[in-house]
């Protein structure tokens, strides 16, 4: 080994972090956000409490990086941005399709993620964070119904961020039962995306 070459057992100050979030999401998941400890997480890391301390200060700094975590990976689902150029229905079924995915293969962030609103009301930050995402989350429902209506594809006179506070709201209501709980998640979106459909013309029913 070459004199200047770091020993075997340093790590990146961001793969670090990456194995303290990781480590405070399993320990989320078996007991509760209201229950992890500092120290546990070290000890599951395998480091000491003080080279903790050293990456997160506080449990407050540990929560909001298991919240940042956890929002990061959610975001790398989602499909790209809302684009006017291509069909919203096939757009919006691309979305639902990456939320169903997300629980059906990374449950983890769906359950972490719940634990975290528990605990918001005592955790600002964790709380605000949480209410960022999920306004941005449903805005891109949004922007979807928008592009759609625009393109004769929904309702003329739908309104689009309360019909995506629908979807959104309906949806998320299947993060906490887990992949084998999603028997009826496209039957409750294909009822959904029926009431959002433009009807044709001479159709009155």
């Amino acid at each position: 080994m070459d004199e200047h070459s770091p020993p075997q057992h340093y790590l990146r100050k961001k793969t670090r972090r990456e194995m303290i979030a990781a480590a405070a999401i399993a320990l989320i998941l078996e007991k509760g956000a209201a229950a992890l400890r500092t120290r546990d997480v070290a000890a599951r890391v395998g480091i000491n409490i003080s080279t903790l301390h050293f990456h997160v200060a506080t449990k407050s700094d540990l929560l909001r990086l298991v919240a940042e975590t956890v929002r990061a990976a959610f975001e790398a689902l989602l499909p790209p941005l809302p684009d006017p150029t291509q069909s919203a229905q096939d757009q919006l079924r691309a979305e639902v399709q990456a939320y169903h995915d997300s629980l059906r293969d990374r449950p983890e962030l769906a359950a972490c993620f719940a634990q975290l609103a528990q605990i918001a009301p005592s955790e600002p930050e964790i709380g605000a964070l949480i209410e960022d995402f999920t306004r941005g989350w449903c805005a891109r429902y949004a922007e979807i119904l928008t592009l759609g209506r625009a393109q004769g594809v929904f309702r003329a006179d739908l309104v689009p961020l309360p019909a995506a506070l629908m979807i959104t709201g309906a949806l998320t209501a299947f993060g906490p039962r887990g992949p084998g709980g999603l028997a009826l998640f496209w039957p409750v979106f294909t009822e959904i995306e029926h009431g959002l459909l433009a009807r044709p013309r001479g159709d009155r029913r």
